[in-house]
């Protein structure tokens, strides 16, 4: 679970859920009120997560039924969305991605 780097607080899954949503580059801590961000290690992996299972797609051109591969997007998606606030680390400063 994100841990703030300023004061140590610990999110809970539904306040880390809530906030990954809100598509900003600062979150705000509950406790502190710091802002923190979320780690370039993070969004990365969490870019490598949604690209692997775009993968999947291409297997409909080798005859795999079109329903299997859809509900194999669909449960990698919740997966990965259920698992995002365990995945999330914070830093105090804004890391350039590349």
């Amino acid at each position: 679970m994100p841990t703030c780097q300023q004061c140590g607080y610990k999110w809970g899954w539904i306040e880390a859920f809530f906030k990954m949503f809100t598509f900003k580059k600062k979150l705000r801590c509950s406790s502190c009120d710091s802002s923190q961000y979320v780690s370039k290690k993070t969004r990365m992996l969490l870019s490598l997560f949604i690209f692997i299972s775009l993968l999947i797609v291409p297997l409909i051109s080798y005859g795999v039924p079109k329903g299997y591969v859809l509900a194999f997007e669909i449960a990698a998606y919740a997966i990965v969305i259920i698992l995002m606030p365990y995945i999330y680390k914070l830093s105090n400063k804004d890391e350039q991605l590349w």
